[in-house]
């Protein structure tokens, strides 16, 4: 009886053993899919993120870099870029709390099966569906936060609301069509931000009129007319006869020399009193400045110096003090106080990082610059994530 008993028993742990195998091959080999599948959804992401950078001026390695690049589209879209670390880090923490959650109804539905009180079937049905709970959640909270990104950002490229729905759910679909297709970065409208203070302003209409100082002169003095001379003129003439009208005031006493003397300085050189004074100076032809800073914001700032510093509210250092500061409105907030400093001198202009805190990108490198070091530039150069460009112009 026990031999029979054995021999029926281990083809029953033969099958068990095998199928327990073979569930383990499907597992394993479904689980090589989803890696699979994950990783060619990630490089074809990061593909096509790289080309929307490239149209926004931006550098395109970036897209490569998990969380960084999210966090460069919100920044494009005028929010902050922590906002991509919000909802990363929100995903980590509800799939650990799902685990969690899950693992402890599931041992309380244990202890129900094995007598230790409770539903063992409802606590199975809630290790299933609170964690659901848990990840639609988050999902709702995320597609919330990425509608509020890609509204401005797709107004950006000229695109409709649609493009912001498909952005927030299919976010590999959005970039391919905007990054590969043929949509043009327009820039996002930054409304009520002031301009910069030192930014050029228009001439007004009537400056090349000038001011009329011509109300402030001295009334002009009539010459005498030669056939009716004045008593006055009479008495200054050698030998006139003195008046004798008993009501007429004392003869003036004849002025000769010193009268003329005192009066030559006031007529001498152009023989007309002061009084059309210009006090308008016109700055020559050949010392206008040429050179030229296009800000973030599409404003132009015209280079008067040859030192000018640059920065969220620059200081002018103490061994420049001719240098002109021109403060940047960055709305990513990565642009420093006093963050870098523009030279001319006879090869061109130069940059110089002065410990800022993000750094400076010189034209289409994605390395920064050295701290300190006078670097050659011309053209395009981000401040932290701030893009302006240099126009040098010509002599």
């Amino acid at each position: 009886m026990q031999s029979v008993t054995t021999g029926s028993v281990l083809p029953i742990a033969e099958a068990a053993v095998g199928s327990s195998a073979g569930l383990a091959a499907v597992s394993l080999a479904a689980a090589a899919v989803q890696l699979i599948v994950a990783v060619g959804v990630y490089v074809w992401g990061s593909l096509a993120l790289a080309a929307v950078f490239r149209k926004v001026g931006r550098p395109p390695g970036r897209a490569w870099v998990p969380v960084w690049n999210l966090w460069q589209l919100f920044e494009l879209a005028g929010m902050k870029g922590w906002w991509a670390a919000v909802l990363v880090g929100g995903g980590i923490l509800t799939a650990i709390l799902s685990s969690v959650t899950a693992s402890l109804i599931v041992q309380s539905a244990q202890g129900a099966a094995f007598g230790a009180g409770g539903d063992a079937s409802g606590a199975l049905l809630a290790a299933t569906v609170v964690p659901m709970l848990f990840f639609i959640a988050f999902a709702a909270a995320a597609i919330v936060i990425m509608l509020r990104m890609m509204g401005p950002l797709n107004r950006g490229f000229g695109r409709s609301g649609g493009f912001a729905v498909l952005g927030a759910l299919l976010l590999p679909v959005w970039a391919s069509i905007i990054g590969w297709g043929s949509a043009t970065w327009l820039g996002i409208p930054r409304g009520g931000i002031p301009p910069t203070p030192f930014a050029a302003s228009p001439a007004p209409a009537a400056a090349a009129a000038p001011a009329d100082t011509t109300a402030f002169a001295p009334p002009p003095t009539a010459a005498p007319s030669p056939a009716a001379p004045t008593p006055v003129a009479l008495a200054l003439q050698p030998g006139a006869p003195v008046p004798t009208n008993p009501w007429s005031p004392p003869p003036l006493a004849p002025v000769s020399a010193p009268v003329a003397t005192a009066a030559a300085p006031a007529v001498e050189g152009t023989g007309a009193p002061e009084t059309e004074v210009d006090e308008h100076t016109v700055l020559a032809a050949h010392r206008r400045p040429s050179a030229a800073l296009m800000l973030p914001t599409g404003q132009t700032v015209a280079l008067t110096a040859a030192v000018v510093v640059l920065g969220r509210n620059p200081a002018v250092p103490g061994d420049e003090p001719g240098a002109q500061a021109v403060a940047i409105d960055d709305a990513t907030r990565t642009v420093s106080k006093t963050h870098a400093l523009l030279r001319r001198t006879d090869d061109g202009w130069s940059i110089t990082d002065l410990s800022s805190t993000n750094g400076v990108i010189v034209g289409d490198s994605e390395s920064e610059i050295p701290v300190g070091t006078p670097v050659s530039v011309r053209g395009r150069f981000l401040l932290g994530d701030a893009e302006l460009t240099l126009d040098a112009g010509g002599r």
